[in-house]
């Protein structure tokens, strides 16, 4: 049970970590995508958001099954577990975020 409520904190931890991250990275992009057409700006920061929610979920996956992965298998205290599983899911999620930042642009046709 004890396994199960930390993989749960982590899960949040991650998620929220990772929406504060990307309502930051929307406000960035609303500032980069000044002086573009309304069409291309809005098709640019939809994919940005679709690509963001898609790795926000795996995100939340992966560090849930990372946490217990660490408590169970390398029998790690129930703390440092969520927090290793949070930093590397949060980073990889970030990761990832700024990435769909990057492809989006070029989707949507802005040169």
């Amino acid at each position: 049970m004890p396994n199960k409520t930390a993989s749960i904190i982590s899960g949040l931890l991650t998620a929220i970590i990772l929406i504060l991250l990307a309502v930051l990275s929307i406000l960035i992009q609303m500032v980069a995508l000044n002086g573009v057409r309304e069409r291309q700006g809005f098709n640019a920061m939809s994919i940005s958001l679709i690509c963001q929610s898609v790795s926000l979920g795996l995100a939340v996956i992966l560090a849930r099954w990372l946490s217990n992965l660490l408590m169970v298998k390398f029998n790690l205290n129930t703390f440092l577990a969520v927090i290793i599983a949070v930093i590397v899911a949060a980073g990889l999620g970030g990761l990832i975020s700024f990435l769909s930042i990057i492809v989006a642009i070029p989707v949507a046709g802005i040169r």
